[in-house]
């Protein structure tokens, strides 16, 4: 099932609590959550001043999100226009915002306490930060947001610090990819049009090493494929074309492997009903001369062959 990305958070307290909703681009999974119902959280509220930022310490119930955006394209800089834009639109007034530069690079970004890898990931060139403020009757809330990307991926970090109790984070389904196009469920794609992209993969550049993690997409494949004994698919694989189409070909057919070796290994998938083959650059889904188009380039796509 593909997870989502539209995200409604709830605050639970003695008096009606506004809630807070959010949409993310593209295809977003819950990489960690926690809550304290009773503690101390520092914010920095000044860009790093040589020796120290100006913190800002909140007491009350905390709660603490990490998502990971798949197929991200865009900047920190960007993912966090768009987070901070729906925020105040719901009544939280700007206390401090800014990036990596004027923020203060390395020194600024560990005064904060950040969920560590694998979990979130944190480009010290490439992260954007604000803080926001909500006055209610029992007090006031703030919301910590942290925003970078790596690799293919976009990161979000979001600290909440309310006087009341807060209900844990609730993920509904979007309907819609970061392009707009609907997105469509990996059973229904493969039953009805036959093939169906892996979107939630990730390895190293350069690399066929399948990165650990948990796969959703994998994952509802192996329950397809087990669903359905009788029918055999091949795993795509594909590249950017940088590099030799030789080289390329080679690639793209080691990371398919890859992804069929961790179906029957860890998801118990039969190998018969499996199959991996590498076809380069020569299948493009977008255009190489830019960044956004290679990283949409690399990708495994599963197509269905026969029903034995």
């Amino acid at each position: 099932m593909i997870r989502s990305a539209l995200i409604s958070l709830a605050v639970l307290s003695a008096l009606p609590a506004q809630a807070l909703e959010l949409e993310l681009p593209g295809v977003a999974v819950l990489s960690h959550e926690e809550s304290e119902s009773a503690t101390y959280y520092s914010l920095p509220v000044s860009p790093w001043l040589g020796t120290a930022a100006e913190m800002m310490t909140a007491e009350g119930s905390l709660s603490r999100s990490v998502w990971q955006v798949e197929d991200y394209s865009g900047s920190s800089a960007q993912l966090m226009a768009s987070l901070r834009a729906q925020i105040e639109a719901q009544g939280y007034s700007p206390v401090f915002a800014c990036d990596a530069t004027l923020c203060g690079g390395f020194d600024f970004r560990f005064a904060m306490d950040v969920t560590p890898e694998p979990a979130m990931h944190v480009d010290l060139g490439d992260y954007s930060y604000f803080v926001g403020r909500l006055d209610g009757e029992s007090g006031a809330e703030f919301v910590g947001l942290l925003t970078s990307r790596g690799g293919a991926r976009g990161y979000i970090h979001m600290v909440r610090i309310s006087p009341a109790d807060m209900l844990p984070v609730a993920v509904a389904v979007s309907t819609r990819s970061p392009q707009g196009d609907e997105i469509v469920d990996l059973r229904e794609s493969l039953t009805v049009q036959g093939t169906a992209t892996l979107i939630d993969l990730s390895f190293s550049t350069g690399s066929s090493t399948l990165a650990e993690g948990e796969y959703p997409s994998l994952t509802d494949l192996a329950a397809f494929l087990q669903d359905n004994p009788d029918i055999s698919v091949v795993l795509v694989g594909h590249t950017d074309a940088e590099g030799s189409l030789e080289g390329n070909i080679a690639l793209s057919r080691a990371r398919a492997d890859a992804v069929r070796g961790y179906l029957i290994r860890a998801l118990g998938v039969d190998g018969a009903q499996l199959a991996a083959e590498g076809v380069g650059y020569l299948a493009p889904r977008a255009n190489n001369a830019s960044d956004e188009g290679r990283q949409q380039n690399r990708r495994v796509e599963v197509v269905v062959t026969s029903t034995r």
